[in-house]
């Protein structure tokens, strides 16, 4: 009878745990111009390439979304770190629609595509007021177009500048710059900004 009882009451705890989970359907939006992975309990979940929308389903025991974007590639096909690392997100604070953009935890970030219309090599580095992060490597122009290089995404400060580099390896030497008030000109969400390179550094 003890055990019968038992039984029961594993049971009826059984029924009440099931009944206290459910699902949590939301959306994902994703505004950068990077693809990001989206993973759920550190589990990669669903991929979603810059503009693209999905449909995600949760359990309710799930306290943390995470996503991450993908870098940029340098000219020897070596991802090239940015400031966006992985972001946690509250599943309880999604209302319907996790609307992913260069705004992250209250703070701005850019991405740059740059074209070069010069027949000068150039090296390009994230400035942030005090240091200098070499990001990328600008082919030059050649009969057929301008070079080009796209950016990973950097945090937007007062201080912030783009910089091309006559040294086309290692962000030395003299410079070309894009200032602050310059990068602010970005793509709503996106935060993508365009800039040209016209007068070798």
């Amino acid at each position: 009878m003890v055990a019968l009882a038992g039984a029961l009451v594993a049971c009826a705890d059984a029924i009440t745990a099931a009944s206290s989970e459910f699902p949590v359907r939301f959306s994902v939006s994703n505004n950068l111009i990077a693809p990001i992975t989206i993973s759920i309990d550190g589990t990669p979940y669903i991929a979603l390439s810059g503009g693209q929308s999905s449909p995600v389903t949760v359990s309710s025991r799930v306290e943390l979304l995470k996503w991450t974007s993908a870098k940029p590639m340098d000219a020897h096909g070596t991802p090239i770190p940015d400031d966006v690392g992985e972001i946690r997100v509250g599943v309880g604070g999604i209302n319907g629609v996790l609307d992913i953009t260069n705004v992250i935890q209250d703070k701005t970030y850019i991405t740059a595509r740059i074209f070069n219309f010069t027949s000068a090599w150039v090296s390009i580095g994230v400035f942030d007021g005090s240091n200098v992060t070499c990001v990328s490597v600008l082919p030059r122009a050649t009969v057929t177009g301008s070079g080009f290089t796209l950016t990973g995404y950097y945090r937007l400060t007062a201080n912030t500048e783009i910089r091309a580099y006559h040294d086309p390896l290692g962000c030395t030497g003299s410079y070309v710059s894009w200032p602050t008030s310059q990068l602010k000109s970005f793509e709503p969400k996106s935060g993508l900004v365009t800039l040209e390179l016209d007068t070798a550094p």
